[in-house]
Order: structure tokens, then C-alpha cells, then sequence
């Protein structure tokens, strides 16, 4: 048996428990994990019996199982950064809300100690 048939399902079980200890905490949705936990579930899968890849990259007209697995880490890579720069921008908006409500409520705050 290979290192890496070894060594990656027992990784991935940590990451399986990492995720479902930060579900418990309240520190990540239930979607992430369920996500996530498919993703690591096929890499252990895919350590295990390799030969299963290439089954399921036919299926996909790939020929070969690693370029299946790639390609998969490609998409779920490119998901991720999009889901990153989709939260940016909405965080960006509440930062730039936040500012505009606090230089405002200064202006009238100064304006009043003017008055007096």
C-alpha cells in the first residue's frame, strides 16, 4: 500500500472532524460542512481505490483519473474565490454604509457644539 494511501484518508478525517467541530462551535453552516465533507470523503475515496478516478472521469469523457481530479480541484478552487470576492464586495458596501452613517451623525454633532 502507497504513503499516500495512508496518509490522505487520515488527513481527511481530521478535516471532516474539524469542520463538524466548528458546525458544533456555531463557527460554520451546515452547508459548508456537508461541502466540504463530500470533498473529503472523495479524496479518501480516491486514496484508497485510485482506479476508482478513472471510472469516474469516463463518466465525464476524461481519460485519465488524475486530470479528473485536477480539474475538480480547479472548479471547487475557482468556487471558493468567487464566494471570496462576492463576500468582499457585500462587506465593502457595509464599510462604506457604516462611514457615510458615522461622518454624517459627526457633521451634526458638530454643527451643534457650533451653536452653542
Amino acid at each position: 500500500m502507497l504513503l499516500y494511501s495512508i496518509l490522505f484518508p487520515i488527513f481527511a478525517l481530521l478535516a471532516i472532524l474539524w469542520f463538524v467541530y466548528r458546525y458544533l462551535k456555531e463557527k460554520q453552516s451546515l452547508g459548508t460542512v456537508i461541502l466540504w465533507t463530500v470533498l473529503w470523503l472523495f479524496v479518501i475515496l480516491f486514496s484508497i481505490f485510485p482506479k476508482f478516478s478513472e471510472r469516474f472521469a469516463s463518466l465525464f469523457g476524461i481519460t485519465r483519473g488524475l486530470d479528473f481530479i485536477i480539474i475538480v480541484v480547479f472548479v471547487v478552487l475557482f468556487y471558493i474565490v468567487f464566494r471570496l470576492f462576492n463576500k468582499i464586495d457585500i462587506l465593502n458596501e457595509q464599510i462604506n454604509k457604516i462611514v457615510k452613517e458615522v461622518a454624517l451623525n459627526n457633521e451634526i454633532a458638530l454643527d451643534d457644539e457650533e451653536d452653542e
